[in-house]
């Protein structure tokens, strides 16, 4: 039993996060992923503006997306994380691909028993796959960025309510949220204030331009959020807080390591 242990302790590694990030236009989700341990972005839309980051050329179908995904797993490069900017870019390109495959004109009609939902849940997760060996092969942290919409929940217990949501397809987005590390949503700072004695409130940033920019990354009934890390309620949308926490869990799995190998 104690070679066992001691095995298990040795082998044990820390790879960097898988992240999906959502939220509303504008709130500054490319600019996260630009700052962040140098990145190179595969943008399915042109979301990059001013921004100075590497990124290939705007994938125009699936078949580029998993051959530009193919090209950093086998290539020499120094890129520490792999951006996918955006979700619903890359959704739109999985259903193209679909309906040119199939020559349908849309996914129900795509063979018989939703079979077209069924292939674009699977080229979601052959994304994800590759997605996949390039953290645990090349080291690589994930993160794809998403755009929010507002859904609809429906619960046993209280009914239906309004929820914030990545913008991906409802069989894709069972897959994200369970394989990604962390599921954070963007916005800002706010509170609510009534005016007109109480007839309407409105809402009024917190701190500068608007509000403080912040992500959270646990979930409520409010939003779809998630981590792997212990972390709770909201964080500064910046990377300083989540490269601490990283640290913290590094040193501690190097200290079992050391322990395992005595």
């Amino acid at each position: 039993m104690a070679r066992l242990e001691a095995l298990i302790r040795r082998w044990t590694l820390v790879l960097p996060p898988r992240m999906l990030l959502y939220g509303p236009p504008g709130i500054g989700k490319s600019t996260y992923a630009a700052r962040g341990p140098s990145p190179v972005f595969l943008l399915t839309e042109d979301g990059l503006g001013l921004l100075d980051a590497p990124s290939f050329p705007l994938v125009r179908s699936y078949k580029e997306m998993t051959e530009y995904l193919e090209f950093l797993l086998e290539d020499p490069h120094d890129y520490q994380s792999v951006v996918i900017d955006s979700a619903s870019g890359l959704d739109a390109l999985i259903v193209e691909s679909i309906l040119r495959d199939s020559g349908a004109k849309n996914l129900g009609a795509v063979g018989a028993y939703g079979a077209g939902y069924f292939l674009q849940a699977d080229r979601w997760a052959e994304v994800i796959r590759l997605l996949d060996r390039l953290r645990t092969e090349r080291n690589m942290l994930v993160l794809i960025i998403a755009h929010a919409e507002l859904t609809t929940a429906e619960d046993a217990q209280y009914g239906s309510y309004d929820r914030w949501a990545p913008k991906i397809p409802k069989r894709a987005l069972g897959q994200v949220v369970e394989w990604c590390d962390i599921v954070a949503f963007a916005t800002r700072r706010m509170y609510l204030n009534s005016v007109d004695k109480g007839r309407r409130t409105v809402a009024a940033g917190v701190g500068p331009d608007g509000g403080e920019r912040i992500m959270h990354v646990s979930g409520s009934p409010a939003i779809i959020a998630k981590n792997r890390y212990g972390l709770t309620g909201e964080l500064p949308l910046a990377w300083d807080s989540l490269f601490e926490v990283f640290s913290t869990l590094a040193n501690s799995q190097k200290e079992g390591c050391d322990h395992g190998t005595n």
